[in-house]
């Protein structure tokens, strides 16, 4: 185990997590916004670099053992606060299999063989590190430039919204010149003047106050509550859940994408009455209590196969390929 710090790092946590089907550490943090909070440190293995115990920890799996290495003293809040980190506080993929039946089990049962072992990493102790990850990644790709971006600001100013909302744009360009860190700090501006509890607030509330910054739609909001809250039910509406979605067949090509101005401005149930339900409300009824696990499953299919112009049949799972209505409609 390579030096951390000037203390030699020490095993503080070890997990039995079984096979690679109840857990994967490296399908678990990279879909996660979590993610954007570490550096790879060689094959299955994770290097924090801001946040909780930042420069400090190193989280590894070895076949079916998840190691901990940290290069300080911890305690038991914090080794709590890791499994939350870690996805092992999130219930295994075949305690939710065993909830579904007839075609969705079958379907999410295939996506769970391509991509095993998905949990959900979430870190509601870096709420502010989370936040700006997911604001960044508007229309962009996240692992090309989203995790650059982020090395880049945590170098300078650490995950400080406070700090990153006062920076001058001239300073930014060390980071990038996209729009999205200029727009970033006008979010950030907003984004410091709120006054929330994170641990206290429910959801539901948290989504309306973040949606009151400005550039924070659905997605964004959605999106840092799922990876920065307990909160496995909500789901981010991002491009590839609406296309897994559709040629699945478990929504209509007519269902909308959820409408900040709606959101903040109607309950649900109102919204639903007077508009018919967005992908948000139909997959959060198709799969009660882990819709935010299932988008996390189509984000990894999505981007690595189900593409949206030549996506890669010849890699799908046979399930999936005799359910995809896009296939059919070729044939």
């Amino acid at each position: 185990m390579q030096e951390l710090g000037h203390r030699r790092p020490s095993l503080v946590l070890k997990f039995k997590v079984g096979d690679q089907q109840d857990y994967n550490l490296d399908l678990t943090l990279r879909p996660s916004f979590v993610s954007s909070l570490y550096v790879r440190a060689g094959e299955s293995a994770w290097h924090k670099q801001v946040g909780l115990l930042s420069g400090s920890m190193t989280v590894r799996q070895v076949d079916g053992l998840v190691e901990v290495w940290v290069a300080r003293e911890i305690d038991e809040g914090t080794k709590r606060a890791l499994t939350y980190e870690l996805g092992l506080w999130d219930e295994k993929p075949s305690q939710r299999l065993s909830t579904l039946r007839g075609e969705l089990k079958e379907q999410v049962k295939a996506l769970t063989e391509l991509f095993p072992g998905v949990r959900l990493s979430i870190a509601p102790h870096d709420f502010n590190c989370i936040f700006i990850a997911v604001t960044l990644s508007k229309r962009t790709m996240y692992e090309v430039f989203v995790r650059k971006w982020v090395k880049g600001l945590w170098d300078r100013w650490r995950c400080d919204p406070a700090i990153i909302a006062s920076v001058e744009l001239e300073d930014l360009k060390s980071v990038g010149t996209s729009y999205q860190l200029a727009n970033l700090v006008r979010t950030l501006r907003d984004y410091v003047r709120l006054r929330v509890d994170v641990c206290k607030d429910e959801p539901e509330n948290l989504r309306r106050a973040l949606m009151s910054c400005w550039g924070v739609g659905p997605k964004v909001a959605d999106a840092t509550l799922l990876f920065a809250t307990p909160s496995p039910w909500i789901v981010p509406c991002d491009t590839h859940l609406r296309r897994v979605s559709r040629r699945l067949g478990w929504i209509g090509e007519g269902v909308r994408m959820p409408s900040k101005a709606l959101c903040l401005n109607l309950c649900c149930d109102e919204c639903v009455d007077r508009f018919g339900p967005c992908l948000k409300v139909e997959i959060e009824e198709k799969f009660k209590g882990f819709g935010g696990w299932i988008q996390t499953l189509t984000y990894l299919f999505g981007g690595a196969i189900c593409t949206s112009s030549s996506p890669r049949c010849s890699r799908c799972h046979e399930v999936l390929r005799d359910y995809c209505k896009e296939r059919k409609a070729r044939s």
